[in-house]
């Protein structure tokens, strides 16, 4: 039996190539590898049913149907056991040594993280994460999802996409028995699922979430999660109302980023740079809406259909 529950052996002989895929990658750093665990698919038996008194619901508009257990006593083994692993120096090390981050901490508190179900019709609206994790002074660097679903394909849906600074799915990742991701997280890293788990079928998986005491370089958001999508809006007050949300949101982020300056030290000049960038996005948008959906590119990571590139830990 393997004395470790995931593949960070392999991790470990392989983190310079995995360094140098990682940051080259698009639409923004990541990775995506398979076999990422030693435990077999039956260990999903294990894994807690809709029944289970541990969840907590979650069920709005942007994320349906799903379910999330952040308590580590509560999480059965072996998932406690990968969660402790995954957050165990070791790891830590050799995802510092993939990303380029230095000083990963892992928490405590599973924010936002843990076990995560979605069921039939569950969605994750596309959405950039928040940046500041108030509870422990601490600014999210990287997510890593573990996936737990045996023969899973595109057809069942729920399968991460990540997108680019238009808003096209660029990446498109099927959550199989094993398969890792690993990517950067900030306020251009967009990512979710929004085509809805099949009927009869539950989406598992393990998300873990890592920070630095120190900020990024560059302004990486905020405690807001951004959804990108918010669905039809009828009736004038509705309208009204997502119309003043947009407003405020806009408002808080411009804030954000002033604030962000300062304490960086960075000044008015980088504030302004992110401004424009962020003017520039909503021009490529506009102008890749009119050239109609020719214009996107898609990468699907499934067993079924073979990407470009793809790690296998051995």
């Amino acid at each position: 039996m393997a004395d470790t529950v995931s593949n960070v052996e392999e991790l470990e002989r392989n983190a310079s190539d995995l360094r140098r895929e990682f940051e080259t990658a698009e639409p923004f750093p990541h990775l995506v590898l398979d076999d990422f665990l030693h435990l077999s698919p039956s260990a999903a038996s294990t894994f807690p049913d809709i029944s289970w008194a541990g969840w907590n619901e979650l069920g709005d508009r942007h994320q349906q149907n799903k379910r999330a257990c952040a308590d580590l006593d509560l999480i059965p083994e072996p998932f406690r056991a990968l969660i402790r692993e995954l957050s165990e120096p070791r790891f830590l090390k050799v995802l510092e040594q993939i990303t380029g981050i230095k000083r990963l901490l892992p928490d405590p508190y599973l924010l936002g993280g843990g076990l995560h179900l979605s069921g039939p019709g569950g969605v994750l609206s596309p959405h950039t994460d928040f940046h500041y994790h108030r509870p422990l002074s601490l600014f999210r660097r990287i997510n890593v999802l573990v996936y737990l679903n045996e023969g899973w394909s595109l057809e069942d849906g729920g399968c991460v996409s990540l997108y680019d600074r238009q808003d096209r799915a660029i990446q498109t990742v099927v959550p199989d028995w094993g398969r890792v991701v690993i990517f950067r997280t900030d306020d251009q890293s967009v990512h979710g699922f929004p085509v809805p788990v099949a009927e009869g079928k539950w989406r598992r998986s393990v998300a873990l979430y890592y920070y630095t005491a120190a900020p990024a370089d560059n302004f990486s958001g905020d405690e807001t999660t951004y959804w990108r999508e918010h669905g039809e809006q009828y009736g004038v007050v509705r309208k009204a109302r997502f119309v003043l949300y947009r407003g405020l949101l806009n408002l808080s982020r411009v804030i954000s980023i002033r604030a962000y300056s300062v304490i960086t030290n960075q000044g008015v000049g980088e504030a302004k740079t992110a401004l424009v960038n962020r003017r520039k996005a909503k021009q490529s948008r506009a102008e890749t809406a009119s050239r109609g959906p020719s214009a996107s590119r898609v990468r699907m990571f499934t067993r079924g259909l073979a990407p470009r590139r793809r790690s296998r830990l051995r």
